[in-house]
């Protein structure tokens, strides 16, 4: 079953533990969910208040009109 997630991060969370950080997923477009894969950096220049998809390939459509 496909669903819609609303995530608003467009980075990583930073978790330090002990030995080495560990970064998790705010955006929700890496392939290694729940772990950071640098895919983020495809929603850093996202205009403010707008809503996107991303297709598997990465590419982004506009979900809401403009």
């Amino acid at each position: 079953m496909a669903r819609l997630v609303k995530l608003d991060g467009t980075g990583p969370l930073k978790l330090e533990p002990s030995d080495k950080p560990v970064f998790v997923c705010t955006c929700g477009l890496s392939r290694k969910f729940p772990f950071c894969d640098g895919s983020h950096k495809a929603c850093k220049d996202e205009p403010e208040g707008r809503t996107f998809t991303y297709a598997a390939d990465g590419t982004r459509q506009p979900a809401d009109p403009a």
